[in-house]
């Protein structure tokens, strides 16, 4: 689940918090994006210089000469310096070498691989109408593009240098994740250096400190705000804007994303991935899935406890509103104290464009029956090592993923298991479509002549033992109503029914039956949507409560025994909730949330029945709850 939360990072915010910054390392620099710089040696349109050059590199500095300090900034074309320098006497001569006086600004680029790429430029700032200042590369020869200006000040001078990003070989496409210092060179007398003087002593690489852009500085205060320390995980890539860079990282259970062509680099985005912590996240990766240029954010990650959970694989693309947003889910992994069932997942290039393909892989289980409940609500389950899918590929069509083909596997069997037998009755067969003998037309012909139903076909249709003696019953949905009869069921000349309190037909989606009692009798699970009308503050719009009703047949009626909220969804967020079988036992537990976080969920969290509803354990909750049959209904335990 994604926390959609953009910061506006205003200039005066982010250089009042420049300050006073001091690391281990050196002092970390801060560059904002200015809108209009002229230069011309005055800092009168820069806020205060604010970074102190007070590290000693070398020589022997006094305690008033030199003394230096500067403020940065940049926009899409230029980076900018400016510097107040303290200085008795500035040492210049038109050969601008390195035992003059001069700044140095030192710039180290990352690599997708973890290494760093470290420039440096030449600042020398010149003697007004003797001199002209001069901007250069650290090998001798001068920028194409900058500029230079300084202004005498009593004490000393001020100036102003642009340096052309084009100046770094790197900066065409990476300005995030970057890493920097200042230095400057005092020379009292020509060819002896007095001393130099920066805001740390490294000179290259990882071991520089970072140098923070304005909505990288933004996130940095967020992150501190949130304690949540370092990143986990780092990881660069272009998924957004131009063609620039950006910086995706996990802090625990936050994902980020910034760089400078993200939002126009004045925002930042963090949202929460609905995971305790970075334990949970076994796939993190940017890769370009939909064959459009840009990267995607693939996740997967682990919902649930800690010996019984499931993996989902999640697809997130970055629109023009800077948002994850999904365009693919699926379960590639259901894991529990009986046995595991992984797939493996597969990017490549299909038929049409750029596919995925989920395939059956590592399976170690003995009992179907803890992997039976473990699906997820709206989103494509793992193929399990019983059933006849070996795999699926789902290709891209320019605006979604979807399945194109699919592999049949043999069935593969069960390793021996070393649990008991079930005890009790025989648990009832799966359900299957009826055989002739199983139809009993007359029973079905007073079911429509009694309830006046049109003749169209059920909906679902299927048999099973849910009643009377070992004979199978025949279950249907025709319209709302479910119903049952069969040969040993009132001797096979009525029926029982139920209209369940879905709104229409299309609203029922699915129609099962499985022995949840332990009694050898199967129980009816309907699983479907309730529609309901959102408040003025939501707009009006339709929320969906994705809902499960389970029925068991007792006697000659047909008795509600459960119905539980599984999931909500309004617009394109939602929650889900996962429901899970265990013997005679129920559980629902907190699942996925996709749009919607802890802080922007727009409704009260329930932890009591509403609605007829047992309650949604949201993803962010800390509870789940477990329904055990009582004899003759579910109730919590």
């Amino acid at each position: 689940m994604l926390r959609h939360v953009f910061r506006t990072v205003l200039l005066a915010t982010a250089v009042a918090m420049a300050g006073g910054n001091a690391r281990a390392g050196g002092r970390t620099l801060s560059a904002d994006l200015l809108e209009k710089v002229r230069i011309d040696g005055m800092l009168r349109e820069w806020p205060r210089a604010i970074v102190k050059l007070n590290e000693k590199i070398s020589g022997k500095p006094s305690r008033s000469d030199p003394r230096v300090s500067a403020v940065l900034g940049y926009d899409d074309k230029n980076l900018y310096v400016a510097m107040k320098v303290y200085d008795e006497k500035l040492v210049r001569t038109r050969g601008y070498g390195k035992r003059e006086d001069h700044a140095v600004v030192i710039v180290a680029f990352p690599s997708k691989g973890g290494s760093y790429s470290t420039s440096q430029v030449l600042l020398y700032p010149g003697l007004p109408g003797k001199i002209g200042g001069v901007v250069k590369t650290s090998g001798g020869g001068k920028v194409r593009g900058a500029k230079i200006v300084e202004a005498p000040m009593d004490g000393g001078y001020t100036f102003e240098a642009q340096i052309p990003w084009a100046t770094f070989r790197p900066a065409r496409r990476w300005r995030v994740g970057l890493r920097g210092a200042l230095q400057f060179v005092d020379v009292d007398e020509p060819g002896k250096v007095q001393a130099i003087i920066g805001t740390s002593s490294s000179s290259g690489g990882s071991s520089l400190p970072r140098l923070l852009l304005q909505a990288e500085r933004g996130l940095e205060e967020d992150i501190r705000h949130n304690d949540l320390g370092k990143p986990d995980k780092v990881l660069f890539g272009d998924v957004a804007g131009d063609a620039l860079i950006e910086r995706v990282a996990i802090y625990k259970n936050y994902l980020t994303i910034v760089g400078p062509g993200y939002m126009k680099g004045k925002q930042f985005f963090y949202g929460e991935l609905g995971v305790p912590d970075y334990s949970r996240i076994t796939r993190f990766e940017l890769r370009d899935v939909d064959g459009n240029g840009k990267d995607e954010i693939v996740i997967q990650k682990r919902l649930g406890g800690t010996d019984t959970y499931r993996e989902v694989l999640i697809v997130q693309r970055i629109p023009k509103s800077g948002a994850p947003e999904p365009i693919f889910l699926h379960d590639v992994a259901i894991v529990t104290p009986e046995g595991t069932v992984r797939n493996k997942v597969q990017f490549s290039k299909g038929r049409r464009g750029q596919a995925i393909t989920i395939s059956q892989d590592e399976a170690d289980w003995a009992d179907k029956a803890p992997f039976m409940g473990a699906k997820q609500e709206d989103i494509p389950s793992t193929l399990l090592p019983w059933e006849t899918i070996g795999s699926r590929t789902f290709e891209w069509d320019g605006s979604n993923f979807v399945q194109s083909r699919e592999k049949k596997s043999q069935p593969k069997k069960p390793r021996k298991s070393d649990k008991p037998k079930r005890e009790g009755p025989p648990a009832p067969p799966p359900p299957r479509p009826p055989n002739p003998e199983e139809l009993l037309e007359k029973v079905y012909t007073l079911y429509r002549k009694d309830r006046k139903m049109k003749k169209a076909e059920p909906r679902f249709d299927f048999v099973t033992d849910v009643a009377a003696d070992e004979q199978m019953e025949r279950v249907i949905v025709h319209e709302r109503d479910l119903v049952v009869w069969g040969p040993g069921f009132m001797d096979g000349a009525t029926y029982t029914y139920t209209t369940m309190g879905f709104a229409s037909p299309e609203d029922i989606l699915h129609v099962t039956a499985r022995d949840l009692t332990g009694d050898g009798k199967a129980e009816i699970m309907a699983r479907g949507v309730l529609h309901a009308e959102a408040s003025e503050e939501l707009g009006g719009a339709t929320v969906d409560r994705h809902a499960v009703f389970v029925y068991k047949v007792v006697g000659n009626r047909m008795q509600r025994v459960l119905a539980a909220e599984t999931g909500r969804a309004l617009g394109n967020n939602r929650v889900l909730g996962v429901m899970t079988f265990r013997g005679s036992t129920i559980e629902l537990r907190p699942g996925l949330a996709v749009g919607w976080t802890k802080r922007t969920y727009p409704f009260p969290e329930d932890t009591e029945p509403g609605g007829g509803l047992e309650p949604l354990p949201l993803p962010w909750s800390d509870w789940s709850h477990t329904y055990r049959f009582d004899g003759s209904t579910f109730s919590r335990e």
